[in-house]
């Protein structure tokens, strides 16, 4: 397989490093006030820590002879730009210029959306492709998705703490999640996941309509999540059941010459 432009690779380190770099100043005032509590942006936190391990696994990947290089191609420069502008939020947040952030989280969630477009002519070839090239991005959105629904509202007092406004977003999120994992041909089990685990989260913590309206579309992403799931492991199963079948019945008439 051609090796990958050395450019590419670079753009993607430096990506990663600053994707870390940046999530690490977010989330560091977070850390120093943190109590012993669980608290609901404790599953953001968690969330946030797998998609890094699996950016960092994608970067380590690229230098392996294996990696497809039409994918990594295919997302070009788009992850750095990502990155940089994951970065310049951070900053805009950390200055408080609330609205050129909301500007800048809305440029990151369509490059994000866009590179998860391009994704959709590439299949993962095995485990290793589905884990650190087409996982990392399907966290990314679905997470980007929410964070951006959600900060429309913080502009809001009023809106931060209505049901109705919290009932909405969890309903919408739910039923992109849905669609990707029931009705999409990419069957991504990994979108739905990510989204039921950030609606677990709320459903912990949230009262009343909210709270029973989370568990009901966790309860549905669940269930699509499986029935896109079991299908395949039944198939597997099945095959290799019949390998062994079939060596068993091979090696049948030898034993029974004895």
């Amino acid at each position: 397989m051609a090796h990958l432009d050395i450019k590419i690779k670079l753009a993607n380190t430096l990506a990663t490093i600053l994707l870390l770099g940046s999530e690490g100043f977010s989330f560091s005032w977070w850390f120093l006030k943190h109590s012993y509590d669980f608290e609901p942006r404790d599953f953001i936190i968690i969330l946030v820590g797998v998609l890094h391990l699996l950016l960092i696994g994608f970067t380590v990947y690229q230098y392996l002879p294996s990696a497809p290089k039409d994918v990594y191609e295919a997302i070009g420069f788009w992850y750095l730009l990502v990155a940089a502008l994951n970065s310049g939020v951070a900053l805009l947040w950390a200055f408080h210029l609330d609205i050129l952030a909301f500007v800048g989280l809305l440029w990151q969630l369509a490059t994000v959306i866009f590179i998860y477009h391009r994704l959709r002519d590439y299949p993962p070839r095995n485990n290793v492709d589905h884990t650190f090239l087409n996982a990392p991005f399907s966290i990314y959105t679905s997470y980007s998705v929410f964070v951006v629904l959600w900060q429309i509202f913080q502009f809001n007092e009023k809106a931060q703490s209505s049901q109705i406004v919290h009932v909405f977003i969890i309903l919408v999120i739910g039923f992109v999640a849905l669609h990707l994992v029931d009705y999409s041909h990419r069957k991504d089990w990994i979108y739905a996941s990510t989204t039921a685990w950030i609606l677990l989260g709320a459903a912990v913590f949230l009262h009343d309509a909210p709270h029973t309206f989370a568990l009901i579309v966790v309860g549905i992403l669940v269930s699509a999540v499986a029935r896109a799931l079991i299908p395949g492991w039944l198939e597997r199963f099945n095959r290799r059941f019949s390998r062994w079948t079939d060596r068993l019945g091979e090696r049948t008439p030898l034993l029974s010459g004895r």
